[in-house]
């Protein structure tokens, strides 16, 4: 299993985020943190995401690009663009209801440009990721009926996780 990355530019208007490998909620904070940032910009009009060199991706990642495809939405009314080639992965953006949310594009595209890594800029403690775990799943479950059906059970345990002191 190949340990996932995350990797980022700005072309112009449009921002470019490629997952590279297997990317899991490990990766939540990171990613959360770095989207929540750049949903605070104002100097951008697009996001592509990139998937052609992802391996497979868990619920919380997912839940994490449809906050992508909720911002879009709402900011610049439109779809993202989401490239991936993967047909494992595709199986499962179709399962989740990705193609309802996004422009999915499996045509061999990929981003070929110098990206910057992600990274964390502080240690993620178990409270933040606790919350990013949920919420991505919240946002998840809201795509569709099947998919809060599928995700009730975890996020009633995770917010009496979220309610405990």
């Amino acid at each position: 299993m190949e340990a996932g990355t995350a990797f980022y530019v700005k072309q112009g208007t449009v921002y470019l985020i490629k997952l590279v490998g297997d990317i899991r909620y490990t990766m939540g904070c990171a990613l959360g943190d770095f989207l929540d940032e750049l949903f605070a910009r104002a100097d951008f009009d697009d996001i592509v995401v990139d998937l052609t060199e992802t391996h497979s991706i868990d619920s919380t990642s997912l839940g994490l690009l449809a906050k992508i495809a909720n911002f879009s939405r709402e900011h610049f009314s439109r779809k993202t663009t989401l490239l991936s080639t993967n047909a494992d992965v595709n199986q499962v953006l179709d399962t989740m209801g990705f193609y309802e949310i996004f422009n999915i594009r499996d045509t061999g595209e990929t981003i070929s440009v110098a990206l910057q890594q992600l990274a964390s800029q502080t240690p993620c403690n178990k409270d933040d990721l606790t919350r990013i775990v949920f919420e991505a799943h919240r946002t998840l479950s809201e795509i569709n009926p099947q998919n809060q059906q599928a995700f009730q059970g975890v996020l009633d345990s995770m917010r009496s996780k979220l309610d405990s002191p």
